[in-house]
């Protein structure tokens, strides 16, 4: 855009610039500092990427006004997404069973999926921080879009399985880069709250979903082939309603005269000038801002583990099978290369090693292991006891499964309040994990055969009341000791973390499942056939035995001792994350975007905040 096309200074009434100097829209420390440069390799960079720089002008002039209207386009989309999440699974299931004839390919694709959402995180991140924000979610809706119609248009599985793949790394885009621009722009007081906000009116798909994907599929999948529409809508509403947002991004970073005039005076001045760049040294400039070649190792190791784990826990593999080791041989050695890599090759790392030295970042990366690993170990097979075990319909199992998010999602906008007013995160992490460990408990007494709907609803209340006091809360945590310049990287590399080990928790509780339930079903039932079905099948098998049945009595009793030994595991695994939580800074809260004693600390020396 031409100079001559830039808006004056948003006007802003005395009101909301009280508002800004009091609460979130006051600016960090850092983004009131002129932009830094500093000369490497015979060619100039700025200290700060572009992606801080443009969030920090953006953050001195958001007035109000737009805050709101950016805050609400951003939840308005969120709940849109949210129900293209919850409804995807069933449109998934049509399209491969009814379209493709190929329903045992769910299982790759789910793979897949895991893959891209858990590697996607850091690139994404690192785009928005070289690029830009606004360009980075462009590229985002853009690939959102294009999967989505690929998955529409396909006449294949495999169609559906690539265009899947580009949607998945959209979505995922989204996502993070709406966290990441709530927290450019909040205050470390008002952002666990904030970031949880747009989530909230989703809560509302866990009970409709059902209702919207049965009136478009039919009761009894009659209409089946209707997916194509249940997905080509979402390509068509998704987009629209992210135009507001880059239009109020866009629109508010966009610098007046004197700020371009002001910027370059600051490249012209004679200690800044560097050697004239050619076409090519640009492009490599490009190339190790965005780290190609930790993204390659990041991407071909981290995804090798996860289809490794996915295919050794699937019918008719094992671990001990030439393609899985294979794989997982290959995947480690790449994950080593990487970590090497970015310790002492890249220019521009991905995470930022030096943060390791903060007690707390370390702290919230190994909770970040142990939270969503426990809850992978006990939900991996939770919707198939309650369908046997707890004797429970479709949509009850359904509805009872969504209950923990459900309520951990406003128990974090509840404590997001909490925070604003005790501006400490700490005392809510250790209430968030003993609520989480008594809710393990409860699962060792009431997740056996024989458990009623009530103990089942609330034990599941329960869960969710300490994960709403865990996830948003540490992300906030690890955010707040990280510099700005640092947060895109850091908090990607925290959900990378995050998603990682939900999938080495399944993989644990999958093989705590298989080493138990077969064995015990032998034991009890003296029918091997029988009992073989009961585990290959055990949800066909139930319509044969209804309750009460010797064998459907034998099912419940092997899933219900299963049960109880992941309900253990998952115990175990929330007490040492309780232990940590201990061990983490209070740090108090400001009015500021980031810390002032973080922003001011050197590269790889812990900050003396103020703590109690």
């Amino acid at each position: 855009m031409s100079a001559a096309a830039a808006p004056p200074p948003l006007s802003r009434s005395p009101s909301e610039v009280d508002h800004e100097k009091a609460d979130s829209s006051s600016t960090s420390p850092s983004s009131t500092a002129a932009p830094e440069y500093e000369v490497g390799h015979g060619a100039v960079v700025t200290a700060k990427s572009r992606g801080v720089q443009q969030m920090e002008a953006l953050h001195s002039r958001l007035s109000t006004k737009w805050r709101i209207l950016l805050y609400s386009g951003f939840t308005l989309l969120a709940y849109v997404m949210s129900l293209n999440q919850y409804t995807s699974s069933s449109y998934l299931t049509a399209a491969t069973s009814v379209s493709f004839s190929a329903h045992s390919t769910l299982t790759t694709i789910s793979s897949i999926k895991s893959v891209f959402q858990a590697v996607s995180q850091p690139p994404i991140a690192k785009i928005a921080d070289g690029a830009g924000r606004l360009e980075a979610y462009s590229l985002c809706v853009f690939l959102y879009a294009l999967g989505y119609i690929v998955v529409a248009s396909a006449q294949s599985v495999y169609a559906y399985a690539v265009g899947n793949s580009i949607y998945i790394l959209g979505i995922t885009g989204l996502f993070l880069l709406q966290n990441i621009i709530i927290s450019d722009i909040s205050s470390t007081r008002n952002r666990l709250f904030f970031s949880i906000l747009p989530s909230v009116p989703g809560v509302i798909n866990v009970w409709v979903s059902g209702n919207i994907t049965q009136s478009l599929l039919g009761s009894k999948n009659e209409n089946a082939n209707m997916w194509r529409w249940g997905i080509g809508m979402f390509a068509i509403l998704t987009p629209v309603l992210a135009l507001p947002i880059m239009f109020i991004l866009g629109y508010t970073m966009r610098q007046t005269k004197e700020q371009k005039a002001d910027q370059a005076a600051a490249r012209a001045a004679p200690a800044h000038v560097g050697p004239q760049r050619t076409f090519a040294q640009k492009a490599l400039s490009v190339f190790w801002q965005l780290d190609a070649i930790g993204l390659l190792l990041l991407v071909a190791g981290f995804g090798m583990v996860l289809v490794t784990v996915t295919i050794a826990n699937g019918k008719g593999s094992h671990w001990s099978d030439a393609h899985c080791i294979a794989l997982l041989t290959v995947g480690g050695i790449c994950i080593v290369a990487f970590a090497l890599w970015e310790r002492f090759g890249a220019r521009h790392p991905l995470i930022p090693f030096r943060l390791l030295t903060n007690r707390t970042v370390i702290i919230c990366a190994l909770i970040a292991v142990l939270y969503p690993a426990a809850g992978g170990v006990i939900g991996s097979y939770f919707y198939t006891y309650l369908l046997v075990a707890g004797e429970q319909s479709t949509l009850s199992a359904t509805r009872i499964g969504s209950i923990a998010s459900f309520t951990s999602t406003l128990t974090a906008a509840a404590m997001g309040i909490v925070v604003r007013y005790m501006r400490y995160l700490k005392p809510i992490i250790i209430a968030g994990f003993c609520i989480d460990v008594l809710a393990f408990g409860l699962m060792i007494r009431y997740r056996g055969a024989g458990a009623t709907r009530g103990d089942l609803i609330a034990v599941q209340i329960v869960r969710g009341l300490g994960g709403g006091c865990i996830s948003f809360p540490v992300q906030a945590a690890i955010q707040v000791v990280s510099k700005h310049e640092h947060l895109a990287a850091i908090t990607a590399g925290y959900l990378t973390v995050f998603y990682l080990s939900q999938g080495v928790g399944s993989a644990i509780g999958g093989g705590i499942w298989t080493n138990t339930v077969p064995n015990r079903l032998n034991e009890l039932i003296s029918n091997s056939t029988i009992a073989k079905q009961a585990y290959t099948n055990p949800i066909g098998l139930i319509a044969k035995y209804p309750p009460g049945t010797e064998i459907r009595q034998a099912m419940a009793t092997a899933q219900g001792d299963a049960q109880r030994i992941l309900s253990i595991t998952g115990t175990c695994l929330a007490a040492v994350g309780l232990v940590l939580a201990c061990f983490l800074q209070n740090v108090r809260l400001t009015d500021e975007q980031s810390l002032e004693q973080v922003e001011k600390a050197e590269d790889g020396k812990m900050a003396q905040l103020d703590t109690k």
